[in-house]
């Protein structure tokens, strides 16, 4: 695997294919300090300094001119956009702001940046970059703030430091690239005078890692791999040269514990999804937590071994204290998953707080057993389910496309290629996930942990002979095939409140289907939570909705707007001393709502 690391940053003079305008009115843009971590570990309020909304990814602020008694005043204030070309209609927007002294910084899924007033919605300035390499996945999920730098992490592999007041290319480095499989999704975070960010794109071949920047020069600090090399921690946990291209992709921004100097990060499946050597592929589908100067590994929690159904971990770690009755504080780390459950662990430990046990799953025989390789036992966390676990015959119905019935069955019934056998698998939640990476929100007053879920029929994969599988780096590698939805049982959006306290369920709302049902039902966008609402984007309506924290209660919705909400809402107080919450819609449109 080729491997980029340069110990000393590109000079500016070599960023000519870097394509910046309007880098006017730099005088309303106050340059942000080098964050101390104490401060970036607290509860946004004024500003939202991190895309998780601060270190603790809990996406929760303080702020509270917009609550419960005047939020049916909530209009849109203002709407700007990237101008983005017809072509780049169909770029997925995922993206969600970062917000300091009343000024946006936006990017979009085709790495543009932008700085944006946040009372007006104006453009005070645009990044074009002209990257290196086409992009394996066309998303970019936020953004670092730091030093009078703007930080973004793109899909051809580079990190790039922008100044902050106008746009302009300070240094780029090279850390991977997308013909080896590896690219950039995740947002980067400012943290101590670096900058932290995960690779992606393991689904295409390559083997997935974190590193750490120098913010002020771009040179690489440390870089730790998901599929540990031979010799190191984990690594007899793969079949022989797997690790080299196992995967483990890290899809979604870290958070950070500043007292203890942890950093966590949350990984994807190992690939092929099946007909891979025996072993539970450490570390992939796990928790896992890092010294965060050194990227030293400190423990990690596996969600599943041996992952043959796509049940990566895909949702920021949200971080909180809770006395769980034993009259002490814990230092808890919540992480919603695909499998639908949330793994509630001790943060400086590693270890369950709850409970969870290794159950016995089903298996299979003779050559499907020789196959699959599948783990014994998988981990069931004490609490309950947020989304369904099982699928029926009943929601399907119709042979497979290899012309056999659907293997059907609850979370982790197994499946495999042998010739003359059922190789189709439909469960839930499956390959579709009881969450994905759209992230959720935690509320300190109720301890709730809000997710965009959803629930149905699950999807259908099946197995592959292995003859036919090959791993071609910067192609998309999964080694298995597809079916058709459920004919009979439409996928549905729901926002579900966890409770942290218990891992169970306080409330669910469940979102509006799609005009035509036909089309694939999507999840909300992500979460925002503050003490008078909890807002999310409802792609299939094209709203911006906002809900009781405690309830679940419908309290506002927008009217439609001219795109979806494709990325997480954020909060912040623009200079006219009003709060905002700014979504980025799909197409590259951003809505600013006020009172």
């Amino acid at each position: 695997m080729r491997l980029f690391r340069l110990l000393v940053p590109v000079a500016l003079i070599a960023l000519a294919l870097a394509l910046v305008g309007a880098a006017g009115a730099t005088s309303t843009i106050a340059p942000a300090p080098a964050f101390v971590p104490q401060l970036m570990a607290q509860s946004a309020s004024t500003d939202w300094l991190t895309v998780g909304g601060g270190l603790n990814d809990q996406r929760h602020s303080t702020l509270t001119q917009i609550n419960a008694s005047n939020i049916g005043g909530l209009h849109l204030a203002w709407t700007g956009t990237f101008g983005l070309p017809k072509k780049a209609a169909a770029v997925p927007e995922e993206g969600a702001a970062i917000a300091y002294q009343g000024v946006l910084y936006m990017p979009n899924g085709l790495n543009a940046v932008q700085a944006i007033d946040g009372t007006t919605g104006k453009a005070l300035w645009n990044y074009q970059p002209v990257n290196d390499n086409p992009a394996l996945l066309p998303a970019v999920r936020g953004l670092a703030l730091g030093d009078g730098k703007v930080f973004e992490g793109q899909n051809d592999g580079n990190i790039v430091a922008l100044d902050q007041q106008t746009g302009q290319p300070i240094w780029k480095t090279k850390v991977g690239d997308p013909t080896d499989g590896i690219q950039f999704t995740s947002a980067p975070v400012y943290y101590n005078g670096m900058i932290i960010e995960g690779a992606s794109g393991g689904d295409w071949g390559g083997r997935s890692f974190a590193l750490a920047l120098d913010a002020k020069t771009g040179a690489e600090l440390w870089r730790w791999y998901v599929a540990p090399s031979p010799g190191s921690l984990g690594s007899g946990s793969w079949g022989i040269n797997e690790w080299q291209r196992g995967g483990g992709a890290i899809w979604i921004y870290p958070s950070i514990d500043t007292n203890t100097g942890l950093l966590y990060i949350v990984t994807g499946n190992p690939v092929p999804w099946n007909g891979r050597g025996p072993g539970s592929n450490l570390w992939s589908d796990s928790i896992v937590a890092l010294h965060v100067q050194n990227g030293q590994f400190a423990w990690g929690f596996q969600t599943v071994h041996h992952d043959i159904w796509d049940y990566d971990v895909t949702n920021p770690p949200t971080l909180f204290d809770l006395d769980y009755g034993n009259g002490s504080v814990t230092p808890a780390v919540g992480v919603a998953s695909k499998t639908g459950w949330v793994y509630l662990l001790n943060r400086v430990t590693g270890k369950s707080i709850l409970g969870v046990a290794e159950k016995k799953v089903p298996q299979l025989k003779g050559a499907a057993a020789k196959y699959a390789n599948l783990s014994k036992t998988q981990p069931f966390p004490v609490g309950q389910p947020f989304t369904t676990q099982c699928s029926t015959r009943k929601e399907w119905p119709a042979p497979a496309p290899d012309g056999k019935p659907y293997i059907v069955g609850c979370i982790f019934t197994p499946y495999a290629y042998v010739k003359g056998q059922s190789s189709f698998l439909a469960s839930a939640p499956s390959a579709e996930g009881g969450v994905d990476w759209q992230p959720s929100a935690y509320d300190p007053a109720t301890h709730y942990q809000y997710l965009c879920s959803i629930t149905g029929a699950g999807t259908a994969m099946g197995a592959i002979p292995n003859a036919e599988k090959t791993i071609i780096p910067g192609q998309l590698s999964l080694g298995v095939n597809f079916g058709p939805p459920s004919p009979n049982t439409a996928d549905i959006p729901q926002i579900v409140a966890m409770d942290m306290l218990t891992n169970k369920v306080a409330w669910k709302d469940t979102q509006p289907l799609p005009a035509s049902k036909k089309t694939p039902s999507a999840r909300c966008s992500g979460i925002l939570s503050t003490p008078g609402a909890i807002f999310a984007g409802q792609e299939n309506t094209k709203q911006l909705g906002a809900y009781d924290p405690a309830t679940g209660k419908n309290l506002w919705l927008s009217s439609a707007l001219p795109t979806a909400p494709g990325g997480p809402p954020v909060t912040y107080t623009g200079a006219d001393g009003k709060q905002y919450v700014v979504v980025l819609g799909n197409t590259g449109l951003i809505y600013g709502f006020s009172l």
